[in-house]
């Protein structure tokens, strides 16, 4: 159990370090984050103050995680900002808010339910590996064991980190499917409209043609 817990960590503290650097990465970033502050209902002159609250909260993570015992300070912390991002999460969606995840800085994705299992599966990382450092037994690492910890860890990381990306290449994000229902709608009110068109502009030469006859 000492190697899950290790690969809680490390999963943990890199999630959170990118996150971080991801809203600090420029201005753009940082202000499309606390434009998704402001989306998920917080008021508007607490925006800022409280985007800067989670991300000097998120950069502390990593660091805490390294603390003992066994880094829970730095997993507690985790699983407070997870549920605190969550609640804003299902507030939007219960809304209808078309609102733009910016997690990991600037992003066009609408937050969506996929957002919601991905930091499902986060919190059930976090809450578990700050149990276990709190009631574990320590036990001694071996090498191969470590490495297939940080492995696993990795791997998991770029799953979370990635969500937007897999579920647009996996399918159609929300935007692509309003994009795609709009098209559709056009064709449908071209196809609908053409023969009306054309039974209006055939209908008086044949009434004339007859009334010459």
């Amino acid at each position: 159990m000492g190697y899950a817990l290790l690969a809680c960590r490390l999963l943990v503290g890199v999630v959170f370090a990118a996150s971080a650097a991801g809203k600090l990465r420029s201005a753009t970033a940082f202000r499309a984050f606390e434009g998704a502050t402001r989306s998920m209902g917080v008021p508007g002159r607490l925006a800022r103050p409280v985007a800067v609250t989670v991300v000097a909260a998120e950069c502390a993570v990593p660091f805490l995680l390294a603390a003992g015992p066994a880094g829970a300070p730095g997993l507690g912390l985790a699983v407070v900002l997870v549920v605190a991002f969550s609640a804003g999460i299902v507030g939007v969606l219960r809304r209808g808010t078309r609102a733009s995840c910016a997690c990991f800085g600037a992003s066009s994705t609408v937050i969506g339910r996929r957002h919601l299992v991905r930091n499902g599966l986060l919190l059930l990382c976090a809450g578990f590996g700050a149990g276990y450092a709190l009631t574990g037994t320590a036990s001694t690492p071996h090498a191969g064991g470590i490495a297939i910890a940080a492995v696993a860890a990795l791997v998991g990381a770029l799953l979370v980190i990635f969500t937007d990306e897999l579920g647009e290449l996996f399918g159609a994000g929300p935007s692509e499917r309003a994009g795609t229902a709009e098209r559709a709608g056009s064709s449908e009110r071209a196809g609908t409209a053409g023969p009306s068109r054309r039974a209006g502009t055939a209908g008086p030469s044949r009434r004339s043609t007859r009334s010459l006859s």
